[in-house]
């Protein structure tokens, strides 16, 4: 079947090949050459139909008038390229290609994606396993590593710790990391500075409330110890101070209190907590620093007593723990 429609296809072309050299007149043979052309395009795209792979066939209508277009608009070889050029290719077999990526081993440590169910591996304490029990320096580095998974101040103690370490890189990885997070907080609190230095500046509430936040992260995560936490921490306070005597808010009276409690200053820690509750602070978060209080000063009734009203809300699962401990 196949053959005697390309016999068919073939001669209709040479037909319309042969009325442009017939003695006609030009329109004419112009029409009987494109109708001629025409009918051999249809005939050959029935055979190319025909030749396709099966996947191809499935939208015969899209494909057939892809086929009759292509052959259609080139005249003579337009039907040999569609044979050459798209049939014979589909129906041999695929090169192969090289695979352009490698598969690796999954990494270790600090690269990982953190499994939940194994969650207590990268936990404070299990680094902390790993810094004293490891004999390879390189465990004791991963270790350091994935130590920046966890929040920022369980992650100082930790480096801390590794700069007693016996391995020369692992102190000095630790002190780098050390240093990299110091050197953003005080370039941050010297760009806060500057800022306060414009009395014009508009939103100087802000940046003294940044300010004092940022002296305060830096004697919290233990970046700095004796005097120099002790003047951070004074800074602070001195910021807070003149703040909440124009715009009293409870989230600053909490870190005022927070702050002399750090001081050992526990009567005006007291009066601070006290402001941030008549101001609106969640309760939930400031019994457990009048616990804390409560405990400095050796009331131990008053400490069940703070911890029994956290009770009434959601505690934090630390004062969770607290109060299964106390009560």
């Amino acid at each position: 079947m196949n053959g005697w429609l390309i016999s068919l296809g073939l001669a209709l072309e040479a037909g319309g090949i042969a009325s442009l050299f017939a003695d006609l007149p030009p329109l004419a043979a112009l029409a009987t050459y494109l109708a001629m052309h025409a009918l051999a395009s249809l005939v050959l795209t029935l055979v190319s139909l025909s030749l396709l792979p099966a996947s191809y066939r499935r939208k015969s209508l899209q494909a057939g008038s892809f086929l009759f277009t292509l052959q259609f608009a080139i005249p003579v070889i337009g039907s040999i390229g569609v044979f050459a050029g798209m049939l014979l290719p589909l129906h041999l077999p695929r090169s192969t290609h090289s695979v352009p990526w490698q598969e690796t081993a999954i990494p270790e440590l600090p690269y990982s994606p953190v499994d939940m169910n194994q969650q207590m591996i990268f936990s404070d304490g299990g680094l902390r396993e790993v810094l004293r029990e490891a004999n390879a320096p390189e465990k004791r580095l991963k270790a350091l590593l994935a130590s920046r998974q966890l929040t920022d101040r369980e992650a100082v103690s930790i480096l801390q710790e590794a700069l007693k370490d016996p391995s020369d890189d692992v102190r000095l990885l630790a002190y780098s990391m050390l240093e990299q997070k110091e050197k953003h907080l005080t370039t941050r609190a010297q760009s806060l500075k500057k800022l306060l230095g414009q009395p014009d500046h508009p939103d100087r509430h802000l940046l003294t409330r940044r300010l004092a936040h940022t002296w305060w992260e830096i004697a919290y995560l233990g970046l700095a110890q004796g005097g120099l936490k002790q003047y951070y921490l004074e800074n602070a306070r001195d910021l807070l101070a003149d703040l909440t005597k124009t715009m009293s808010r409870h989230n600053d009276w909490c870190l005022l209190g927070r702050i002399e409690l750090a001081l050992n200053h526990t009567t005006a820690a007291n009066r601070a907590f006290e402001a941030a509750l008549a101001n609106g602070a969640p309760p939930e978060l400031i019994y457990p620093y009048q616990a804390e209080m409560a405990f400095l000063a050796r009331d131990f009734r008053k400490v069940r007593f703070h911890l029994a009203n956290c009770s009434r809300f959601r505690p934090m699962p630390a004062v969770k723990e607290l109060m299964e401990g106390w009560l």
